[in-house]
């Protein structure tokens, strides 16, 4: 959810770009093509506009589609950061674990395992810095 299009080529959205083009190399894998679905949402701030919360939240559940959506409010210091990347899949992740805690509540099967191997193989390089 980007509420300014100045956002378009900030730090943060071009690593959820590039994170979702690399889960996009493995939509064969059978993870993604089974429910529940874990569908997360990174809210970006901009002057006029941010989110009410901080960190994640359960947004809702469509039982229908068995879809579990959850947010993410993008703290301002990421927006540019050389670390959006990480944050990116550090957010994957507590999603994940978030959503392992809601089917579990729910007694809904959800592959928490499998997720998280799909998270750590998108393989985000450290960035260390050269003196």
């Amino acid at each position: 959810m980007m509420p300014d299009r100045a956002l378009d080529e900030s730090a943060i959205a071009n690593a959820i770009t590039k994170t979702a083009i690399d889960l996009a190399r493995f939509r064969e894998e059978p993870i993604q093509k089974r429910a529940p679905i874990l569908d997360l949402v990174f809210l970006l701030p901009s002057r006029q506009e941010k989110a009410d919360f901080e960190g994640l939240r359960l947004h809702s559940f469509d039982k229908t589609s068995q879809t579990l959506r959850i947010e993410c409010a993008v703290p301002e210091k990421m927006v540019a950061s050389t670390h959006a990347e990480r944050f990116v899949v550090a957010v994957i992740m507590d999603a994940i674990d978030a959503a392992t805690e809601f089917f579990s509540e729910q007694r809904i099967l959800f592959d928490a395992a499998g997720h998280l191997a799909l998270a750590e193989a998108l393989g985000v390089r450290e960035q260390y810095a050269i003196n």
